[in-house]
């Protein structure tokens, strides 16, 4: 019985001495952790969120960036550049500089007189809003400062009406259709008969 006893003794120590040799010698595995590579979906969505800083205001709530963005004035746009070839004067139209064919009618014996600079302005003044309309009209935008001078030109015929227009003016102006504008505006004038036809010169400084 005592051999017995001290056989399971043996035994029992054996088999401890076992579980302790192999928890010694078993590798440690570490526990999996969730590090900032391996994270879920949730973590991606963190790192997609933008970094900034939103401005307190004095009564210590948040201020919204789309009421700033409202607040603040909208950038100008920028001028357009023009070229000295924009620049440069061009002349479209009649030639001026051939005398006019003056018909005369021997029958008519009534006597007229030269037309001054105030029965030319009076009749040339009521259109020149529409002539600088037609300025306005032919720049290559609002913002863009272009230099220089307009000189509309025309004959006056004996009978008041306008035969052959030259307009003079900035390149630029001119592609943008400036002499087809002011030819059908000055066209359309009438001006009391004279004794002779003549050729009147009016400039437009622009600015």
């Amino acid at each position: 019985m005592k051999g017995f006893l001290l056989g399971l003794v043996v035994a029992a120590a054996a088999f401890s001495g076992y579980l302790y040799w192999k928890a010694q010698h078993t590798p440690h595995v570490a526990a999996p952790t969730t590090g900032p590579r391996d994270a879920g979906p949730a973590a991606k969505k963190k790192r997609k969120r933008a970094r900034g800083a939103t401005r307190v205001a004095r009564s210590g709530a948040p201020v919204d960036r789309a009421e700033i963005a409202q607040a603040e004035p909208e950038p100008e746009p920028e001028p357009i550049k023009l070229s000295p070839a924009d620049l440069r004067t061009v002349g479209q139209g009649d030639d001026l500089s051939k005398p006019d064919v003056v018909r005369m009618d021997l029958g008519d014996t009534r006597e007229t007189r030269e037309l001054t600079q105030d029965d030319i302005d009076a009749r040339f003044r009521g259109e020149e809003g529409a002539i600088l309309d037609c300025i306005m009209q032919a720049r290559p935008d609002q913002d863009t400062y272009v230099p220089g001078r307009v000189t509309v030109k025309f004959r006056i015929q004996r009978a008041g009406t306008v035969r052959g227009v030259r307009v003079e003016a900035p390149a630029i102006l001119q592609k943008g259709g400036l002499y087809g504008c002011i030819k059908r505006v000055v066209g359309g004038l009438r001006f009391p008969s004279s004794g002779g036809s003549q050729i009147v010169t009016y400039p437009f400084t622009l600015s």
